[in-house]
């Protein structure tokens, strides 16, 4: 994958910040850790978040985000009775 500017990190950040409430800006979180639980950790995966955070913030990603919500919620419950062995939203 090629490397994103921090110029363009930033702008996305800012994007996804004012696109959603809080609520939403969980949701989107929630379904991004879902979709990328299997991606190494690294500046790689950090990245990976934020353009998919940006992704689900858009109009083309409201289907996406309404689409994989549920896997998601399924997910976390695994993960929160130890199912899965991994941290799943980091502090930030």
């Amino acid at each position: 994958m090629t490397k994103i500017g921090t110029e363009d990190l930033a702008k996305m950040q800012g994007f996804i910040e004012a696109r959603n409430n809080p609520t939403r800006r969980n949701i989107v979180e929630l379904v991004s850790q879902y979709v990328l639980a299997d991606l190494p950790e690294g500046e790689e995966k950090s990245e990976s978040l934020v353009m998919s955070r940006y992704h689900l913030s858009t109009d083309r990603g409201k289907e996406d985000l309404r689409d994989l919500y549920l896997d998601a919620l399924a997910w976390l419950e695994e993960v929160d009775s130890g199912m899965v062995d991994e941290e799943v939203i980091p502090n930030e």
